[in-house]
């Protein structure tokens, strides 16, 4: 396809409508426009892809940043502010009335759980200082979500075959951060990023979800629970998500002894709950600490033995409560945590494992679970599965 609609400018955002076929783009002029594809029927020989002209939707005031597309309305972030049209009535809104300078994305939010299904969709759009606007679908500012205070939590780290687990539970100054780009994940979460970190928020309940560092990010694209990310080297990465007793067990089924008991260990608040006791019985822990050497993991064991003493039996009424807070099992809302690596060299399946940790500002009980997969290389492919939970570290 070639297009000269965009002559002299860069390309600066990409937005399918799936249902019609139909892809929106902008650029760094401002302007936004749309092609449709569609089929055409050749006799016996089959079917043709054709396009049909490309057509302006409408010219902003600056270069835009990210496009969003959800139920017949098109979201436009540029450097100055967000904009909402109605691409079937041709209708403009304005997202609230202050401007901004800068790169901040903006996303729809789909309500698609329990009372809320079926709820027109949100808007949250980024704004300075690590705030993130809630907005109607409609395009009026419902409420101002501030970040910076939650993002004085030290990241989560990564937990993989190179490096042993560590988690440095020192405090960070609050984090003034411009969000480049918004983007829905799983049922309830936003994901945003810098070039040095990824942040995942549950806005709906004003909270921190996780943070962590990752290097050299430039780009990234979501599909249900996965993030693919790419860096500025041209490497891309694929992360997935899991929850923490699921990522232990897979530990445990390609034997590595020592990671599969330092997750068990640090995340040991989701370990040991009865909920854990249908991946990881007892016995399985019994027999993990029976695969480690006392001679070179003796400190290890001591730590596993105490995790040990403190599992809840699978009928345990203790951890009922706790579960039920987080009993929706499509990835997203476990009560769960840990960041897991999985490392494919060729044809080999050596696995790497990533943890993930977040304090949470307040001292409740609700935890978050996520994971992730990555691909290390060009040609070398490196699957992560990576969980995070809203809780301290042991």
């Amino acid at each position: 396809i070639v297009s000269w609609e965009h002559r002299g400018q860069t390309v600066t955002a990409l937005c399918w409508d799936t249902s019609a076929l139909k892809v929106f783009v902008s650029d760094s002029g401002g302007k936004v426009s749309f092609l449709r594809a569609g089929s055409s029927k050749m006799g016996k020989v089959g079917s043709a892809f054709v396009i049909f002209p490309v057509q302006t939707v409408t010219t902003v005031d600056s270069k835009v940043v990210q496009l969003g597309y959800q139920d017949g309305r098109l979201l436009v972030s540029s450097l100055t502010r967000c904009y909402l049209c109605d691409t079937e009535k041709e209708k403009f809104w304005r997202v609230g009335n202050k401007e901004r300078d800068g790169e901040f994305g903006a996303c729809f939010f789909p309500q698609n759980r329990g009372l809320l299904m079926g709820q027109p969709p949100l808007l949250y759009c980024a704004r300075p200082g690590s705030r993130i606007w809630e907005a109607s679908f409609n395009g009026e500012v419902l409420s101002t979500h501030q970040f910076k205070q939650l993002l004085a939590c030290p990241p989560l780290p990564l937990i993989t075959f190179r490096n042993e687990p560590n988690y440095n539970p020192v405090q960070k100054t609050p984090q003034s951060i411009a969000f480049p780009k918004l983007l829905y994940l799983g049922d309830q979460n936003l994901l945003t990023w810098t070039d040095s970190a990824i942040y995942i928020f549950t806005p709906q309940n004003g909270q921190l979800l996780l943070w962590t560092e990752i290097k050299d990010l430039l780009d990234v694209a979501v599909y249900r629970s996965e993030l693919f990310c790419l860096h500025g080297s041209g490497r891309l990465s694929h992360l997935s998500l899991l929850s923490a007793e699921r990522c232990v067990e897979r530990l445990l089924r390609r034997e590595s002894w020592p990671l599969a008991a330092a997750v068990c260990c640090m995340f040991q608040h989701a370990i040991t709950t009865s909920r854990a006791r249908k991946s990881i019985p007892i016995d399985r822990l019994e027999h993990l600490k029976s695969q480690l050497s006392s001679s070179t993991h003796l400190e290890l064991i001591g730590q596993l033995e105490e995790v040990i003493t403190k599992l809840e039996p699978l009928d345990s009424a203790s951890s009922s409560r706790r579960s039920s807070i987080s009993s929706h099992e499509s990835f997203n809302v476990l009560d769960c945590g840990i960041y897991r690596v999985i490392s494919r060299r060729g044809s080999q399946s050596d696995e790497e494992t990533s943890s993930l940790l977040n304090h949470s500002v307040s001292e409740e009980e609700r935890l978050k679970e996520f994971s992730f997969v990555q691909d290390e290389d060009q040609v070398d492919h490196e699957e992560c599965v990576c969980c995070a939970i809203r809780s301290t570290p042991r």
